[in-house]
């Protein structure tokens, strides 16, 4: 925090000299100079508290370093000798004050988006060429359902988000509600959702010991934070606990007081007071720069890390971009800065939500400079949702045409650890409407009082599909399938399992025809040899010997004779349409004896 004593004490150096230049004419009294003394002290105090209480960015491509000394300036002016106070712009400190505000005001307009417009639409950087996809006719060449699946890997029902973030707020305080003596001293702490893989030992607040076991599941993690002051004085500074909420298994909620056989002590936290308090503790350590919190997260062994993300201005004193992370062990205070590339494996998200969610609007909104009257090629993206692509978290965003509110024009992924986003020309409808069609299904029609959750785009099978969790009191209570081609093709029921068979069903049923490839070529009766099956749910999937990188799938629903075929190396006859794409769909397929 030396940084922000330097600064205050340079900004109290300029209050003085300009005080005393004002006043050097005046009658040398004593009660001048003790009037003198007292505002000094009094300056020096007040911003030596604004940068210890707010932890301001002290940086020269920075407004908060300007506007302390903005603020400087006008202070001086202040209680003027009477043959200034009929003229205030003759008074030099006024002047220079006004100046500074006029300075910062157009610095501040040459670095926006309206003078640097293809700036700062680049700095969205982006894996393919998403302006020249956006300009070309529909009959693109690229295959967008290849790349869909290149990008969101597909996920089995085991592994699908069912709790959302709502619920799984629930369930945290239901454990916390088991312990009065934690609900006394804290509360729960942001929860932040993460992937992760790894085996540990806990001790949860019970005194039960548990032995925990991930690979590659989803789950929540939230610290326990002071209620204030006193009760961090009371707790002597350390929070003995975090909780874990299972994002695919609400019935998996642990409150975690040690690791391994070791008593947690995070003493490094939001909540925490004086030196411990996150942001004061990275000014400390030297980081004077932008730095944002984007939450905790927790490592193969349990460990708790606090994440933030190092931004730096790229477009004068606007442009904000991700350079690096910076990682806090919440236990010992150990500060670690890393390049993007370089960021530990087991961190997921190092890109502040808010941030991409700015810098792809500005990408898609200045599509055609900044003075676009007809809104060519101007998409909107709907809200940021985390999913996961290629076992890496993602930002996925819908975007929507000007003045269409119902459906997509396509979608973006952005990498929640690099920030490189991967845009994808596909028509289709948005999350608001997949909700509302699976609001209104059969099944979940029949519950009034049954709400739907967030719909979370998924890639199911190869189908592009959007899954939310059907809700009563906060509490799963069914799920719900739409797809996000086709709003008509819908799946709810009580368990994952019979939503998902019956979204199968409905897609079957619509889109048999239109859902097999148009470029490709119809095969029947072709004999092939079974050389791996794999089971998920109703869905079969196929390897054959002779179509090497190819899965064939089927579903029991409209394939009943997938369920009696399950041997190695046997012979079937298969009828199927060939296309580029990696997933072929099966019509029929047949064991020969």
């Amino acid at each position: 925090m030396m940084t922000y004593f330097w600064v205050s004490l340079s900004l109290t150096a300029v209050f003085a000299i300009l005080y005393w230049v004002r006043n050097y004419n005046v009658a040398k009294e004593t009660s001048v100079w003790i009037n003198f003394g007292i505002r000094v002290v009094l300056w020096f105090g007040i911003m030596w508290f604004i940068n210890w209480y707010f932890t301001p960015t002290i940086a020269f491509d920075r407004f908060e370093l300007y506007g302390e000394l903005l603020l400087t300036l006008a202070y001086s002016s202040f209680d003027m000798p009477n043959q200034y106070r009929k003229s205030l712009l003759n008074f030099w400190g006024f002047r220079a004050s006004w100046l500074l505000a006029i300075a910062m005001i157009i610095t501040s307009i040459c670095s926006g988006r309206w003078v640097n417009t293809e700036e700062h639409r680049s700095l969205l950087e982006m894996s393919n060429d998403d302006y020249a996809m956006i300009a070309s006719p529909d009959d693109i060449s690229i295959n967008q359902d290849s790349l869909f699946n290149e990008g969101i890997s597909p996920m089995s029902l085991e592994k699908m988000r069912t709790v959302s973030p709502d619920v799984a707020e629930v369930l945290a305080e239901s454990v916390m509600g088991q312990i009065p003596a934690f609900g006394s001293q804290y509360e729960i702490g942001d929860l932040s959702l993460q992937s992760i893989t790894g085996s540990f030992d806990i001790t949860d607040g019970l005194g039960k010991n548990y032995h925990l076991s991930f690979d590659d599941d989803f789950i929540y993690v939230a610290p326990l934070e002071f209620k204030g002051l006193w009760k961090w004085k009371r707790s002597h500074g350390i929070s003995g606990a975090y909780i874990i909420v299972s994002a695919t298994n609400e019935n998996l909620v642990h409150m975690v007081t040690a690791v391994n056989g070791q008593p947690l002590e995070m003493r490094y936290l939001q909540s925490a007071c004086f030196s411990h308090e996150l942001r004061r503790h990275l000014r400390r350590s030297g980081f004077m720069g932008k730095i944002e919190d984007t939450g905790i997260q927790i490592d193969g062994n349990g460990r708790p890390y606090n994440v933030f993300a190092q931004i730096d201005n790229q477009i004068g004193w606007d442009g904000d971009k991700v350079i690096g992370s910076i990682i806090v062990d919440m236990q010992t205070g150990e500060v670690a800065r890393y390049d993007l590339d370089e960021t530990p494996d087991f961190i997921d998200v190092v890109q502040p939500m808010s941030l991409i969610q700015n810098l792809i609007y500005k990408r898609y909104d200045l599509i055609h400079g900044y003075i676009n009257w007809s809104d060519k090629d101007r998409l909107r993206p709907n809200t940021l949702q985390v999913v996961y692509g290629q076992k890496e978290c993602c930002y996925y965003a819908g975007l929507t045409s000007v003045g269409n509110d119902a459906s997509t024009s396509g979608f973006i992924l952005v990498n929640a650890k690099t920030g490189v986003g991967t845009f994808y020309k596909m028509s289709g409808i948005d999350e608001n409407r997949a909700e509302g069609a699976i609001q209104a299904n059969e099944w979940t029609a029949k519950y009034p009082s049954y709400k739907v959750g967030n719909a979370v785009v998924y890639n199911i099978g190869g189908l592009q599909t959007y899954y939310a969790p059907i809700i009563s009191g906060r509490k799963i209570v069914g799920h719900g399938f739409c797809s996000v081609k086709n709003v008509n093709v819908v799946g709810a029921g009580k368990t994952k399992e019979e939503a998902y068979a019956a979204y199968i069903r409905s897609y079957h049923m619509s889109l048999q025809q239109t859902s097999l490839p148009s470029d490709g070529k119809d095969l029947g009766g072709q004999i092939l040899t079974i050389k791996k099956i794999r089971q998920e749910g109703s869905r079969y999937n196929f390897l054959f010997e002779e179509y090497d990188g190819k899965t064939f799938y089927a579903f029991s629903e409209i394939t009943p004779e997938v369920r009696w075929i399950d041997r190695i190396g046997a012979k079937v006859k298969v009828d199927f349409r060939m296309s580029e794409d990696e997933l072929i769909p099966i019509q029929n397929i047949e064991e020969i004896n």
